[in-house]
């Protein structure tokens, strides 16, 4: 028999399909992160049991190791031409960051000045970073159209990022344990990672199973380390199914995802919803388009070809035994909000399919 497999901390052991807590006797020793560059800051010996911030970092290190993540290389913020950055930032000036100097710009604004010439930089996405020298900071034009589109890149893709990662923080403290997090690599996604290999880094840089990650850290360096999709790009396609469209969000359970690996997911902004002479849907967001087949719905969107009847087609309605003429004012799932015709809106009503025909 193979000799088990336990958690660095010794506290849990591997069962060949989940972790178990670890037979009595065993050690739980808590193990030091060893020395690390990571961005260029060296962590030595530091102990990241209770550490959010120093897991994170360590599990970025160990992503880079298992090239999971690639090394970030400096990527400007695109120009501001229009905008000089004075001498001297003063409070709630809109600026780009270079995040923990990681070499990735993101936007946010200045929120104080320190004696030492730093700053206290508030980003968009509410992280805060302090201590920020005027050597990180570059020029935001808001009235660029460039710039703005660089903002709204980093904004979805951090967000679809960090909504997956909430299905797993189940006590909304925006941290999951590292123990779920291996789960995630080694069992989630097209190309899980050997349980051997990612308890091999967790064990060189010292993360517990029982510490926390702060994902939205982790969210904000992944959407760092890929260089921005080239104009032009094939945009990747995933295949959805269990899908519906709400406040022009689609969500839904996807296939091979190429950031996410398989199961629920909220997409960003729907750019457009187009459909094939089999009423196969394609749903396209900013960077991705997702791919609904004709019975993929568990709500289909009002303008769907297997629907009917559509909003503003004249119709006749049944009622009390009569046809009576209208039209359809809403479509939701399989009702139709309708008003008859020479009749005031108190008339107006749901009605299902079944009292309706086409003129």
């Amino acid at each position: 028999m193979a000799d088990p497999v336990f958690s660095p901390d010794g506290k849990w052991m591997w069962a060949g399909n989940e972790w178990i807590p670890a037979p009595p006797g065993q050690s739980g020793q808590q193990l030091n992160m060893q020395d690390s560059v990571i961005g260029g800051d060296v962590v030595h010996n530091t102990t990241i049991h209770n550490d959010p911030t120093a897991v994170t970092e360590a599990v970025i290190s160990a992503l880079q190791h298992m090239g999971m993540l690639g090394q970030v290389v400096e990527q400007a913020p695109p120009p501001s031409p229009e905008v000089e950055l004075p001498q001297r930032l003063a409070e709630g000036d809109r600026v780009f960051v270079n995040w923990k100097n990681y070499g990735h710009f993101y936007a946010g604004k200045v929120a104080r000045s320190n004696p030492d010439g730093t700053y206290l930089i508030h980003f968009d996405d509410g992280d805060v970073e302090d201590h920020v020298n005027m050597g990180r900071i570059k020029p935001l034009d808001e009235n660029s159209e460039a710039v703005q589109a660089y903002i709204e890149h980093d904004n979805e893709a951090e967000r679809e990022l960090i909504e997956a990662f909430e299905v797993f923080d189940t006590t909304g403290t925006g941290t999951i344990s590292a123990h779920e997090y291996l789960r995630i690599l080694t069992e989630i996604g097209d190309e899980p990672l050997s349980v051997e290999d990612v308890l091999n880094e967790f064990v060189e840089l010292g993360i517990e199973l029982d510490s926390e990650i702060d994902y939205r850290a982790l969210a904000k360096f992944m959407v760092a380390s890929e260089q921005h999709e080239a104009d032009g790009a094939v945009k990747q396609e995933v295949l959805i199914k269990d899908a519906a469209i709400e406040g022009n969000i689609l969500s839904g359970y996807a296939y091979e995802h190429p950031k996410l690996g398989e199961g629920r997911i909220n997409s960003s902004s729907i750019v457009s919803v187009t459909y094939d002479e089999r009423a196969t849907a394609r749903v396209e967001t900013k960077n991705t388009v997702y791919i609904v087949g004709p019975t993929g719905w568990i709500k289909r969107p009002a303008d769907h070809p297997f629907n009917p009847f559509s909003v503003g087609k004249k119709v006749l309605i049944e009622w009390n035994g009569q046809w009576w003429a209208g039209s359809i004012l809403e479509i939701n799932g399989d009702l139709y909000r309708i008003t008859y015709e020479d009749y005031s809106a108190d008339w107006d009503e749901w009605v299902d399919a079944s009292r309706l025909k086409s003129v």
